[in-house]
């Protein structure tokens, strides 16, 4: 664009400057043209009032050559003259050319002085002695020009015509001379007679004399008088210099009686040209380099106005490529639609329709959403709901209006993927219910525990009874014979008896551990402690502990643990609690005893966690169970007196520990569940 403005400039001004030289050009040569014009009329004025002052003078000489005038009669006739004729100062008649003693007449203006003395001898002047020998060799009238001092001292140029007289015969020119007329006149005034005449154009005059051998002598010069008084006037000392200063000059020849001028004519700084706008070329040149300004600058705007447009322009194609960009990876679903359901704007260009959304077997999720759009377009008024999408997703809808001035032009439709939210709020209600369950255990805890503690204090008792009571049965026994305890032969009573009196007090201790558990389920219990613990041997002391469940369900329990495994930090009650129950639901899970159960333990590959697995083949879960397995009194095992509290225990000791638990199974397969613990050196802090 620079290169552009740049050669719109350089053209403007090389056509600008084209216009002027040639406008200029043509004026010049106008110029030259009608100078040309003027100085050939101001030569011509100059010429005429010459040949009109020679001409009186042979007038005069005509009437002396026809009369035998008198000296009054010459005078009379001259003041005629002088009085008519412009420049003329005197009037000379030599009647006697021959005799020098002769006594001349003559008459001059009354208001001019004449330049030779009263009793001058003529015909001894030595400046008038070649016009004189002239006079005698030529038959007609001559002319010279003298300078001559005024009063004041200064030289003034006299033009001088002098007419021989002769005898009126056949042929003048065989007769000699008897007389001489001569006129004297101010050439200075005579030229300024001669030219004032016309208009003042500013067109200078320099009058040369030219003898035969070519030779130039200065007459007199004539300033325009529309110049002022030149500083240094032009005369016979500095013509020369002056005329070659001249850029332009017309010199033309002029032939004055006997003589030939060269008249030069020189334009002043004043000229007046016919042209009515002589500045016409600098008003071409300065309003081309105007309109070339203009132009550059406004072209300049224009430049700095389209570069502006162009990074707006810019910097909007970004921003709506970055809106597009964020528009179409945006994770929920946004449209615009028309009242029937037809998509104006979509982030996902598959659907053209609202029902686009929506598989076959969704009709209903398809019939809700075209009755609420016909409900906002109906009230005006912005809708939204909730909705199972699938049987792993839930998704919620916005319905909400565009206005305009005539009314709701579109509808927007915002459908977002709320699945984790769901699950956070249902979380948050199992939070809520373990929060009341604490509640709740805490009221039962006492009502509980004091029956608990009597029967922990009883059986203790009993126990500690017991060594005296065998001893008293065996004694009756053999005073009475057998006899039975319960309908259970007395041998075997005995042998029975202490068996049940342990069972009676580990299932007591059991219902406390119970108990404790549900206290520390909805906050923790601050006097728990954690401290590093040997998870192998908890895990190894819940298997010993439950030999008889394992036996009871199934032949093929296998536990596969390294010699050692990596300590972690927790409480191993809790612990033992939470093992004995995964591995409890496994066999309990199972259809028959061929089905395995097995549990396996080793730290994860970067060292941070232990990771212990409890895999079955039994029933398995669907989907809806395993979203609510860990839920407070959840059962699948409602038929064989389960309470739905194992795992929750389990799910909120894994809490405690900063652990995780994750859960995979399918139906009529098998589940398996792994926990994933802090090692004891890289453990966080437990909720």
């Amino acid at each position: 664009m620079h290169r552009v403005i740049l050669g719109i400039a350089a053209l403007g001004v090389i056509l600008s400057l084209l216009a002027f030289a040639a406008l200029r050009t043509q004026l010049e040569n106008h110029s030259r043209l009608e100078f040309h014009w003027l100085a050939k009329d101001r030569v011509g004025a100059l010429q005429r009032g010459l040949n009109e002052a020679i001409h009186v003078v042979d007038i005069l000489g005509d009437l002396l050559r026809a009369h035998d005038s008198s000296r009054m009669e010459f005078i009379q006739l001259a003041r005629t003259f002088f009085t008519k004729v412009h420049g003329i100062r005197e009037l000379i008649w030599i009647p006697q050319f021959a005799v020098h003693a002769a006594q001349p007449l003559r008459a001059h203006r009354s208001s001019s002085t004449s330049i030779f003395p009263e009793k001058h001898d003529f015909l001894s002047d030595t400046a008038l002695m070649p016009m004189f020998r002239q006079v005698q060799t030529h038959v007609g009238t001559t002319v010279t020009t003298l300078f001559r001092p005024r009063p004041s001292g200064e030289m003034i140029e006299q033009f001088i015509v002098a007419v021989p007289l002769r005898p009126p015969t056949p042929d003048a020119s065989q007769n000699p001379i008897h007389g001489v007329l001569l006129g004297v006149f101010d050439l200075e005034e005579l030229v300024q007679q001669a030219i004032q005449l016309l208009e003042p154009r500013g067109v200078q005059i320099l009058i040369l004399e030219q003898d035969e051998q070519g030779r130039e002598r200065f007459l007199d010069s004539y300033s325009s008088r529309l110049e002022s008084p030149p500083v240094q006037p032009v005369n016979k000392d500095n013509w020369q210099a002056w005329l070659a200063r001249q850029s332009h000059v017309m010199r033309e020849t002029v032939p004055v009686a006997d003589q030939r001028w060269i008249v030069n004519a020189i334009p002043s700084k004043n000229l007046l040209s016919g042209e009515e706008f002589p500045h016409t070329p600098w008003l071409i040149l300065a309003s081309g380099l105007i309109i070339t300004v203009i132009l550059v600058m406004f072209l300049l705007h224009m430049e700095r106005n389209l570069n502006e447009k162009n990074r707006l322009y810019a910097e909007l194609k970004q921003s709506a490529l970055k809106l597009r960009i964020l528009f179409n990876q945006y994770p929920d679903t946004i449209l615009t639609v028309d009242r029937h359901g037809t998509v104006l704007l979509a982030n996902r260009p598959e659907v053209r329709v609202v029902g686009d959304l929506f598989g076959e077997e969704q009709a209903e999720l398809r019939e809700w959403h075209e009755q609420a759009l016909r409900k906002v377009y109906a009230t005006g008024e912005m809708d939204h709901f909730q909705y199972p999408f699938s049987d792993t997703q839930w998704r919620e809808v916005r319905f909400v209006p565009i206005r305009t001035e005539g009314g709701i032009a579109e509808v927007m439709i915002l459908s977002s993927d709320i699945t984790e939210k769901h699950t956070q709020q249902e979380q948050a209600v199992r939070y809520a219910r373990l929060a009341s369950l604490g509640v709740l255990a805490a009221g039962m805890a006492h009502e509980i525990n004091n029956p608990n503690n009597t029967i922990q204090f009883n059986i203790v008792a009993l126990t500690r009874s017991w060594p005296d009571m065998t001893a008293v049965l065996r004694q009756y026994r053999q005073e009475h014979g057998e006899f039975a305890l319960g309908g259970v032969p007395v041998d075997h009573a005995l042998e029975m008896l202490p068996g049940l009196m342990d069972s009676i007090l580990a299932n007591s201790r059991r219902i406390t551990g119970i108990i404790n558990n549900l206290k520390h389920m909805a906050k923790p219990d601050p006097g728990t402690r954690f401290y590093r613990v040997e998870l192998h041997k908890v895990i190894r002391n819940v298997i010993s502990i439950m030999q008889h469940p394992i036996r009871q369900h199934t032949d093929h329990f296998e536990m596969r643990l390294p010699p050692e495994l990596p300590d972690v930090h927790g409480n191993p009650l809790q612990l033992e609690q939470l093992f004995l129950n995964l591995v409890l639901n496994a066999l309990e899970s199972l259809r028959d005893r061929k089905s395995p159960v097995t549990l396996d333990g080793a730290p994860s590959e970067d060292g941070q966690w232990v990771v212990v697995q409890v895999r079955d083949q039994g029933v398995g879960m669907t989907e809806q169970e395993m979203a609510n397995m860990f839920t407070p009194f959840f059962t699948t095992k409602g038929e064989q007196g389960g309470l739905g509290m194992g795992l929750s225990i389990v799910w909120d000791i894994v809490r405690r520990h900063g652990g995780t638990i994750k859960t995979a199974s399918q139906p009529d397969q098998g589940t398996t569940i792994t926990v994933t613990l802090p090692i004891h050196d890289h453990r966080s802090n437990p909720a």
